[in-house]
């Protein structure tokens, strides 16, 4: 009788742990990856061969900042997702306008 409550009692911590963190982590990491993305896009210039899609990865970053600091990760990973795009196509066009003013 002890033993099954003592296990209850540990599957109901481990239950609340689980539920309570993850999101937070989550965020945190893609929040790093992101910003790493869109700080490599302003150094090859995207900010003017990209103007678009850096302003709108940035703009973006900052909305799931706000997200997450209401605890709503879901929707703060949803506009990191969304972020990492614009982040990739700003680096895209802008190293592909750097390639070109080579020639």
């Amino acid at each position: 009788m002890r033993l099954l409550r003592v296990l209850s009692v540990c599957v109901c911590t481990a239950l609340a742990i689980a539920s309570s963190g993850c999101g937070g982590v989550w965020y945190s990491a893609r929040a790093n990856t992101v910003a790493g993305k869109v700080e490599q896009a302003k150094e090859v210039g995207a900010e003017t061969a990209s103007p678009y899609e850096y302003y709108s990865a940035k703009e973006r970053m900052t909305k799931a900042m706000e997200e997450a600091s209401r605890a709503d990760y879901s929707d703060a990973i949803d506009l990191l997702d969304e972020a990492e795009e614009f982040a990739d196509k700003a680096i895209q066009q802008a190293t592909a306008v750097r390639k070109g003013a080579g020639r």
